[in-house]
């Protein structure tokens, strides 16, 4: 087991990793236990969550979103883009992770083009569990990390083409300078969309005893729904990286979907909880990324 002193050290690993703006990393294979740290429509039943949702707030019903018990194999082609910031080159972060804000511009341009359509997680969900149809080119666009970009330059971006993402924030970070407030998240919620959890405080999970896993997942998760005011049910693992006990903490802690960095646009009900995503960095063009999907 840990000591007190390890912990530290992790958070203060995670800390500086923080104000470097290292984020998750970028794409590629996906980080077991020998990987490096770096590394449509439908009617549903839906839940609420006491707590301290801000006295503004007005808490989203949500829908219930929790796997049946040996579910039938099943599986769906979603794209689930990552992204991290969107920023100048000039900005805090690793240059692959900083998308320039006119190239996100135009690679969401390309997607509504395209004939893509963003969906949100319950939809998903649906399609993998209840065989619910989803759109014609659906794709979701997730972005990791939980920084101030997510209100100032994607979310307008976002609505300017009427789509929607999932955010996942590190809600240990929520009065750091520079990452969302609980204030913020619960903006990008009210404008509906996604929010998932990314961990308390952004560290390799495989390296935590038991008692520490379960801060950074469940102790997290609970922390987001009281600023939510709902539950949450999906997760991103940091740097992409999990082991067994990782994956089994987080199905303890409540998620029913969780990603990771390994590259891939199959989901299925046989491993939602090692979800694969479609890293897109700095040097993606919008015709690219239209060539990663399979084209327009």
């Amino acid at each position: 087991m840990f000591s007190s002193m390890r912990l530290v050290s992790l958070l203060a690993v995670a800390a500086a990793l923080a104000l470097a703006g290292a984020g998750c990393g970028g794409g590629g294979g996906a980080a077991t236990t020998s990987d490096a740290a770096h590394g449509a429509s439908g009617k549903h039943s839906q839940a609420g969550a006491s707590g301290a949702a801000g006295s503004d707030h007005a808490a989203r019903r949500v829908p219930v979103l929790v796997a049946p018990p040996n579910a039938p194999a099943r599986s769906a082609q979603v794209p689930v883009l990552t992204y991290h910031r969107v920023a100048p080159l000039n900005a805090v972060g690793i240059t692959d992770l900083k998308v320039e804000p006119s190239t996100f511009v135009a690679e969401l341009a390309a997607l509504h083009a395209g004939g893509y359509h963003t969906i949100h997680q319950w939809q998903l969900f649906d399609a993998l569990y209840k065989h619910r149809t989803l759109p014609s080119k659906p794709v979701i666009i997730s972005v990791d990390d939980g920084y101030i970009d997510d209100v100032t330059r994607i979310l307008p971006a976002l609505q300017r083409f009427h789509m929607v993402a999932t955010f996942f924030v590190i809600t240990g970070r929520m009065s750091e300078p520079g990452f969302l407030d609980a204030n913020q998240i619960r903006q990008l919620d009210s404008a509906g969309m996604d929010v998932g959890d990314h961990t308390a405080h952004h560290v390799d999970l495989r390296q935590l005893d038991a008692t520490q896993l379960q801060t950074e997942t469940a102790g997290s998760r609970r922390v987001l729904e009281r600023v939510l005011g709902h539950p949450v049910y999906f997760f991103a693992y940091p740097f992409g990286a999990f082991d067994d006990q990782v994956v089994g903490a987080v199905h303890a802690a409540g998620f029913t979907m969780a990603y990771t960095t390994a590259g891939g646009t199959t989901e299925t009900t046989t491993s939602p909880l090692t979800m694969p995503r479609v890293h897109v960095g700095r040097a993606e063009t919008p015709s690219g990324l239209l060539s990663l999907l399979g084209g327009a």
